[in-house]
Protein backbone atom coordinates (compact mmCIF):
# COMPACT_ATOMS: atom_id res chain seq x y z
CA UNK A 1 0.00 0.00 0.00
CA UNK A 2 1.08 3.59 -1.03
CA UNK A 3 0.91 6.69 1.06
CA UNK A 4 0.34 9.96 -1.43
CA UNK A 5 3.71 11.49 0.36
CA UNK A 6 5.56 7.81 -0.74
CA UNK A 7 4.30 8.06 -3.90
CA UNK A 8 5.19 11.43 -4.97
CA UNK A 9 9.12 11.86 -3.13
CA UNK A 10 10.51 8.06 -4.07
CA UNK A 11 9.16 7.41 -7.83
CA UNK A 12 10.60 3.76 -8.68
CA UNK A 13 9.12 1.63 -11.38
CA UNK A 14 6.69 0.24 -8.83
CA UNK A 15 4.96 3.22 -8.16
CA UNK A 16 5.02 4.43 -11.59
CA UNK A 17 3.28 1.45 -12.45
CA UNK A 18 1.04 2.46 -9.76
CA UNK A 19 -0.28 5.47 -10.73
CA UNK A 20 -0.20 4.53 -14.74
CA UNK A 21 -3.15 1.76 -13.45
CA UNK A 22 -4.23 4.29 -11.36
CA UNK A 23 -5.01 6.92 -14.25
CA UNK A 24 -5.82 4.45 -16.35
CA UNK A 25 -8.46 3.96 -14.20
CA UNK A 26 -9.29 6.99 -13.64
CA UNK A 27 -9.94 8.05 -17.16
CA UNK A 28 -12.44 5.35 -17.38
CA UNK A 29 -14.33 5.90 -14.55
CA UNK A 30 -13.75 9.16 -13.44
CA UNK A 31 -11.94 10.50 -10.79
CA UNK A 32 -14.79 10.72 -8.11
CA UNK A 33 -15.12 7.23 -6.32
CA UNK A 34 -12.13 7.48 -4.38
CA UNK A 35 -13.02 3.38 -2.78
CA UNK A 36 -13.18 1.87 -6.01
CA UNK A 37 -9.85 3.65 -7.73
CA UNK A 38 -8.16 2.50 -4.01
CA UNK A 39 -9.38 -1.09 -4.58
CA UNK A 40 -8.24 -1.41 -7.95
CA UNK A 41 -5.16 0.03 -7.66
CA UNK A 42 -3.80 -0.50 -3.82
CA UNK A 43 -3.11 2.56 -3.24
CA UNK A 44 -4.47 4.42 -0.07
CA UNK A 45 -5.78 8.25 0.04
CA UNK A 46 -6.91 8.07 -3.81
CA UNK A 47 -8.02 11.94 -3.15
CA UNK A 48 -4.63 12.87 -1.86
CA UNK A 49 -2.53 11.37 -4.62
CA UNK A 50 -4.79 12.84 -7.65
CA UNK A 51 -4.46 16.13 -5.67
CA UNK A 52 -0.81 16.04 -5.14
CA UNK A 53 -0.65 15.44 -8.80
CA UNK A 54 -2.84 18.08 -9.78
CA UNK A 55 -4.59 15.76 -12.41
CA UNK A 56 -7.25 18.08 -14.18
CA UNK A 57 -10.10 15.52 -15.15
CA UNK A 58 -12.73 16.48 -17.61
CA UNK A 59 -15.92 14.01 -18.55
CA UNK A 60 -16.10 13.76 -22.17
CA UNK A 61 -19.63 13.67 -23.31
CA UNK A 62 -21.36 10.35 -24.93
CA UNK A 63 -23.21 12.49 -27.66
CA UNK A 64 -25.27 9.61 -29.16
CA UNK A 65 -26.95 8.81 -25.89
CA UNK A 66 -27.72 12.57 -25.39
CA UNK A 67 -29.53 13.15 -29.15
CA UNK A 68 -26.68 14.92 -30.19
CA UNK A 69 -24.30 14.43 -33.43
CA UNK A 70 -20.72 15.60 -34.20
CA UNK A 71 -19.67 17.44 -37.08
CA UNK A 72 -16.22 18.20 -37.98
CA UNK A 73 -15.61 21.56 -40.18
CA UNK A 74 -12.87 23.09 -41.22
CA UNK A 75 -13.39 26.47 -42.60
CA UNK A 76 -11.06 29.15 -45.01
CA UNK A 77 -11.44 32.62 -44.11
CA UNK A 78 -11.76 35.53 -46.40
CA UNK A 79 -8.26 37.61 -46.78
CA UNK A 80 -9.63 40.14 -44.57
CA UNK A 81 -12.00 38.40 -42.72
CA UNK A 82 -12.57 39.83 -39.31
CA UNK A 83 -14.23 36.70 -37.66
CA UNK A 84 -11.72 34.88 -34.54
CA UNK A 85 -12.07 31.84 -32.95
CA UNK A 86 -14.46 32.67 -30.38
CA UNK A 87 -16.87 34.68 -32.85
CA UNK A 88 -18.49 31.05 -34.16
CA UNK A 89 -19.51 30.35 -30.66
CA UNK A 90 -21.78 32.83 -30.70
CA UNK A 91 -22.55 32.87 -34.28
CA UNK A 92 -23.49 29.45 -33.85
CA UNK A 93 -25.56 30.10 -30.69
CA UNK A 94 -23.51 28.16 -28.36
CA UNK A 95 -23.22 24.80 -31.02
CA UNK A 96 -19.83 24.67 -31.06
CA UNK A 97 -17.40 22.70 -28.54
CA UNK A 98 -14.08 23.62 -30.14
CA UNK A 99 -13.13 26.63 -32.03
CA UNK A 100 -9.43 26.05 -33.34
CA UNK A 101 -7.06 28.47 -35.07
CA UNK A 102 -4.14 26.95 -36.99
CA UNK A 103 -1.45 28.21 -36.36
CA UNK A 104 0.65 26.80 -39.57
CA UNK A 105 -1.57 28.89 -42.01
CA UNK A 106 -2.89 32.10 -41.29
CA UNK A 107 -6.67 30.95 -42.64
CA UNK A 108 -7.77 28.03 -41.26
CA UNK A 109 -10.43 27.35 -38.37
CA UNK A 110 -11.40 24.37 -37.43
CA UNK A 111 -14.95 23.41 -35.94
CA UNK A 112 -16.30 20.90 -33.87
CA UNK A 113 -19.93 21.38 -33.86
CA UNK A 114 -22.82 19.35 -32.44
CA UNK A 115 -26.26 19.51 -33.48
CA UNK A 116 -29.58 17.43 -32.54
CA UNK A 117 -29.52 13.99 -34.28
CA UNK A 118 -30.44 14.28 -37.71
CA UNK A 119 -30.17 17.74 -38.33
CA UNK A 120 -27.98 19.82 -40.61
CA UNK A 121 -29.18 23.43 -40.12
CA UNK A 122 -26.18 24.92 -38.86
CA UNK A 123 -24.79 24.43 -42.49
CA UNK A 124 -27.39 27.46 -43.79
CA UNK A 125 -25.49 30.02 -41.14
CA UNK A 126 -22.36 28.63 -42.92
CA UNK A 127 -23.53 29.43 -46.28
CA UNK A 128 -24.41 32.95 -45.21
CA UNK A 129 -21.00 34.01 -43.88
CA UNK A 130 -20.24 32.40 -47.23
CA UNK A 131 -22.08 34.21 -48.83
CA UNK A 132 -21.53 37.91 -46.83
CA UNK A 133 -17.72 37.25 -47.51
CA UNK A 134 -17.20 36.05 -43.97
CA UNK A 135 -15.15 32.80 -44.49
CA UNK A 136 -14.07 31.38 -48.05
CA UNK A 137 -15.28 28.12 -48.30
CA UNK A 138 -16.03 25.60 -45.76
CA UNK A 139 -16.12 21.83 -45.55
CA UNK A 140 -18.25 19.40 -42.57
CA UNK A 141 -18.08 15.88 -42.48
CA UNK A 142 -20.32 13.67 -39.68
CA UNK A 143 -18.93 11.62 -37.16
CA UNK A 144 -20.78 8.16 -36.87
CA UNK A 145 -18.45 6.46 -35.21
CA UNK A 146 -15.89 7.00 -32.69
CA UNK A 147 -13.16 5.30 -30.51
CA UNK A 148 -11.72 6.71 -27.59
CA UNK A 149 -8.01 5.65 -26.30
CA UNK A 150 -7.04 6.55 -22.64
CA UNK A 151 -3.56 7.85 -22.36
CA UNK A 152 -0.22 5.41 -21.49
CA UNK A 153 1.16 7.12 -18.79
CA UNK A 154 3.52 4.34 -18.67
CA UNK A 155 6.41 6.80 -20.91
CA UNK A 156 5.72 9.77 -17.83
CA UNK A 157 8.01 11.29 -15.90
CA UNK A 158 5.95 12.14 -12.77
CA UNK A 159 9.47 13.63 -11.14
CA UNK A 160 9.23 16.70 -14.77
CA UNK A 161 5.69 16.13 -15.45
CA UNK A 162 6.50 15.17 -19.11
CA UNK A 163 6.67 12.48 -21.52
CA UNK A 164 9.74 11.40 -21.90
CA UNK A 165 8.21 8.95 -24.83
CA UNK A 166 5.44 9.86 -27.40
CA UNK A 167 5.62 6.62 -29.50
CA UNK A 168 4.79 3.79 -28.25
CA UNK A 169 6.08 0.17 -29.26
CA UNK A 170 2.77 -1.19 -29.54
CA UNK A 171 -0.61 0.18 -30.59
CA UNK A 172 -3.21 0.90 -27.68
CA UNK A 173 -6.73 -0.29 -26.93
CA UNK A 174 -9.90 1.95 -27.24
CA UNK A 175 -11.85 1.60 -24.30
CA UNK A 176 -14.50 -1.43 -24.56
CA UNK A 177 -17.56 0.52 -23.51
CA UNK A 178 -20.97 -1.40 -22.62
CA UNK A 179 -24.38 0.06 -23.82
CA UNK A 180 -25.65 0.99 -20.56
CA UNK A 181 -28.10 3.10 -21.12
CA UNK A 182 -30.56 0.30 -21.60
CA UNK A 183 -33.27 2.99 -23.33
CA UNK A 184 -32.71 5.96 -20.67
CA UNK A 185 -33.53 9.19 -21.41
CA UNK A 186 -31.40 12.24 -19.82
CA UNK A 187 -33.65 14.74 -18.18
CA UNK A 188 -32.36 18.09 -17.66
CA UNK A 189 -30.59 18.36 -14.72
CA UNK A 190 -28.24 15.05 -15.96
CA UNK A 191 -27.44 17.50 -19.16
CA UNK A 192 -27.28 20.42 -16.73
CA UNK A 193 -25.10 18.45 -14.35
CA UNK A 194 -23.01 17.26 -17.13
CA UNK A 195 -22.68 20.68 -19.33
CA UNK A 196 -21.76 22.40 -15.99
CA UNK A 197 -19.03 19.83 -15.22
CA UNK A 198 -17.62 19.81 -18.25
CA UNK A 199 -17.18 23.34 -18.31
CA UNK A 200 -15.68 23.42 -15.03
CA UNK A 201 -14.39 20.42 -13.54
CA UNK A 202 -13.52 22.06 -10.65
CA UNK A 203 -16.88 23.71 -9.69
CA UNK A 204 -19.04 22.13 -6.82
CA UNK A 205 -21.70 20.15 -6.61
CA UNK A 206 -23.06 23.36 -4.53
CA UNK A 207 -22.23 25.18 -7.05
CA UNK A 208 -24.20 23.41 -9.75
CA UNK A 209 -26.89 23.05 -8.11
CA UNK A 210 -27.71 26.75 -6.95
CA UNK A 211 -27.06 27.72 -10.60
CA UNK A 212 -29.84 25.47 -11.75
CA UNK A 213 -32.47 25.66 -8.63
CA UNK A 214 -31.95 22.13 -7.58
CA UNK A 215 -30.64 20.76 -4.35
CA UNK A 216 -27.04 19.22 -4.16
CA UNK A 217 -28.34 15.61 -3.44
CA UNK A 218 -30.39 16.02 -6.63
CA UNK A 219 -26.97 17.32 -8.57
CA UNK A 220 -24.59 14.18 -6.75
CA UNK A 221 -27.81 11.70 -7.01
CA UNK A 222 -28.35 12.75 -11.22
CA UNK A 223 -24.49 12.81 -12.12
CA UNK A 224 -23.47 9.35 -10.43
CA UNK A 225 -26.64 6.86 -11.40
CA UNK A 226 -27.15 8.83 -14.52
CA UNK A 227 -24.34 10.67 -16.30
CA UNK A 228 -22.07 8.06 -14.82
CA UNK A 229 -24.37 5.30 -13.99
CA UNK A 230 -26.21 5.10 -17.45
CA UNK A 231 -23.03 5.68 -19.62
CA UNK A 232 -23.62 9.34 -20.74
CA UNK A 233 -19.70 9.70 -20.78
CA UNK A 234 -17.77 8.21 -23.17
CA UNK A 235 -14.36 8.51 -20.75
CA UNK A 236 -13.02 11.34 -18.93
CA UNK A 237 -9.94 13.05 -20.26
CA UNK A 238 -7.27 13.32 -17.50
CA UNK A 239 -4.65 16.14 -17.83
CA UNK A 240 -0.78 15.76 -16.27
CA UNK A 241 1.87 18.08 -16.58
CA UNK A 242 1.37 21.09 -19.19
CA UNK A 243 -0.07 20.75 -22.11
CA UNK A 244 0.99 23.11 -25.33
CA UNK A 245 -0.74 22.02 -27.91
CA UNK A 246 -3.72 20.69 -29.52
CA UNK A 247 -3.17 19.08 -33.09
CA UNK A 248 -6.46 18.24 -35.62
CA UNK A 249 -5.17 15.52 -37.71
CA UNK A 250 -7.54 14.50 -40.97
CA UNK A 251 -6.57 11.55 -42.62
CA UNK A 252 -8.12 10.81 -46.00
CA UNK A 253 -8.88 7.15 -45.94
CA UNK A 254 -11.17 4.94 -42.96
CA UNK A 255 -8.40 1.77 -42.56
CA UNK A 256 -8.32 0.92 -39.30
CA UNK A 257 -5.19 -0.80 -39.20
CA UNK A 258 -4.26 3.14 -39.82
CA UNK A 259 -6.55 3.94 -36.69
CA UNK A 260 -4.35 1.28 -34.96
CA UNK A 261 -0.87 2.22 -35.59
CA UNK A 262 -2.11 6.46 -34.48
CA UNK A 263 -3.03 4.87 -31.71
CA UNK A 264 0.63 4.56 -30.77
CA UNK A 265 0.96 8.33 -30.29
CA UNK A 266 0.59 8.63 -26.55
CA UNK A 267 -0.90 11.69 -26.15
CA UNK A 268 -3.84 10.59 -29.12
CA UNK A 269 -7.54 10.84 -27.37
CA UNK A 270 -10.04 10.03 -30.21
CA UNK A 271 -10.45 8.84 -32.89
CA UNK A 272 -13.01 9.85 -35.38
CA UNK A 273 -14.89 7.94 -38.82
CA UNK A 274 -16.16 10.58 -40.46
CA UNK A 275 -18.54 10.32 -43.74
CA UNK A 276 -16.96 10.81 -47.11
CA UNK A 277 -14.60 8.00 -45.88
CA UNK A 278 -11.68 10.09 -43.52
CA UNK A 279 -10.53 9.76 -39.90
CA UNK A 280 -10.47 12.51 -37.72
CA UNK A 281 -7.37 11.99 -35.15
CA UNK A 282 -7.96 14.27 -32.24
CA UNK A 283 -4.26 14.61 -30.04
CA UNK A 284 -2.91 16.79 -27.70
CA UNK A 285 1.13 17.04 -26.57
CA UNK A 286 3.68 19.08 -24.56
CA UNK A 287 5.97 21.18 -26.65
CA UNK A 288 8.73 18.77 -26.74
CA UNK A 289 6.66 15.98 -28.85
CA UNK A 290 5.58 18.14 -31.74
CA UNK A 291 8.25 17.40 -34.32
CA UNK A 292 8.14 13.68 -32.94
CA UNK A 293 4.34 13.16 -33.76
CA UNK A 294 4.40 14.53 -37.09
CA UNK A 295 7.38 12.71 -38.46
CA UNK A 296 5.67 9.93 -37.03
CA UNK A 297 2.28 10.66 -38.82
CA UNK A 298 4.63 11.60 -42.38
CA UNK A 299 6.21 8.05 -41.78
CA UNK A 300 3.07 5.88 -41.47
CA UNK A 301 1.45 8.04 -44.77
CA UNK A 302 4.36 6.69 -46.99
CA UNK A 303 4.11 3.37 -45.27
CA UNK A 304 -0.09 3.13 -45.56
CA UNK A 305 0.11 5.08 -48.82
CA UNK A 306 -2.67 7.82 -47.26
CA UNK A 307 -2.71 11.56 -47.83
CA UNK A 308 -3.80 13.84 -44.82
CA UNK A 309 -4.44 17.71 -43.45
CA UNK A 310 -2.97 18.34 -40.08
CA UNK A 311 -3.62 21.45 -37.95
CA UNK A 312 -1.36 22.79 -34.74
CA UNK A 313 -2.98 24.90 -32.07
CA UNK A 314 -1.16 26.12 -29.52
CA UNK A 315 -2.78 26.13 -25.99
CA UNK A 316 -0.80 29.17 -25.11
CA UNK A 317 -1.04 32.30 -25.62
CA UNK A 318 -4.02 31.69 -23.74
CA UNK A 319 -7.35 31.45 -25.69
CA UNK A 320 -5.41 33.05 -29.21
CA UNK A 321 -5.96 29.56 -30.90
CA UNK A 322 -7.68 27.25 -28.81
CA UNK A 323 -11.39 27.68 -27.68
CA UNK A 324 -13.38 25.12 -26.28
CA UNK A 325 -16.99 24.91 -24.44
CA UNK A 326 -19.36 22.51 -22.82
CA UNK A 327 -22.17 20.59 -24.34
CA UNK A 328 -25.04 23.38 -25.40
CA UNK A 329 -26.82 22.51 -22.06
CA UNK A 330 -28.55 25.60 -22.53
CA UNK A 331 -30.66 24.90 -25.58
CA UNK A 332 -32.07 21.67 -23.42
CA UNK A 333 -35.56 22.56 -22.01
CA UNK A 334 -37.32 21.46 -18.75
CA UNK A 335 -39.16 19.11 -20.77
CA UNK A 336 -36.35 16.82 -21.89
CA UNK A 337 -35.65 18.33 -25.34
CA UNK A 338 -33.14 20.04 -27.40
CA UNK A 339 -35.02 23.40 -28.88
CA UNK A 340 -33.48 25.38 -31.84
CA UNK A 341 -34.96 26.45 -34.28
CA UNK A 342 -33.39 27.81 -37.90
CA UNK A 343 -35.44 31.01 -37.36
CA UNK A 344 -33.43 31.32 -34.21
CA UNK A 345 -30.16 30.30 -35.43
CA UNK A 346 -30.60 33.02 -38.02
CA UNK A 347 -32.11 35.60 -35.47
CA UNK A 348 -28.98 35.04 -33.34
CA UNK A 349 -26.54 35.26 -36.13
CA UNK A 350 -27.68 38.38 -37.37
CA UNK A 351 -27.75 39.68 -34.01
CA UNK A 352 -24.53 38.83 -33.38
CA UNK A 353 -23.03 39.57 -36.37
CA UNK A 354 -23.68 42.81 -35.82
CA UNK A 355 -22.02 42.92 -32.84
CA UNK A 356 -18.74 41.11 -33.97
CA UNK A 357 -18.54 43.67 -36.86
CA UNK A 358 -19.11 46.45 -34.37
CA UNK A 359 -16.72 45.56 -32.14
CA UNK A 360 -13.99 44.98 -34.88
CA UNK A 361 -14.73 47.76 -36.80
CA UNK A 362 -11.65 49.82 -35.45
CA UNK A 363 -9.34 47.02 -35.11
Amino acid sequence: MFSPLIILSMIDSTVIQKLTKLLHYVQRFGDHNYELLGELTGIENVGNVLSNLKVLVIPSPKLDSLGLSLFHTTIKLTRNSKVQPLDFYYLLDGMVVASLRDVLTSDTIVLDVVFPRGRWDFVQILEMMSRGGLIDNYKTYLEYRREVYPVDYSTFNFDTLTFERVILDKPREPFQLPDLTDDFKPDWIDVYTLGKKQANPLRSWDEIAESIGVTADEVVDHYFNHVVGKGLVDAFYTYLGKTDFRMTLIVNDTSEEIARELSRIVTLLRISYLHNDKIYAFIVGQRHTLIDIMEFINKLSSAYHFSYEIYVHPITPLRDFVRTYSIPYEHFTKDNKWSITLKELKENFEKELSRVLEERKNT
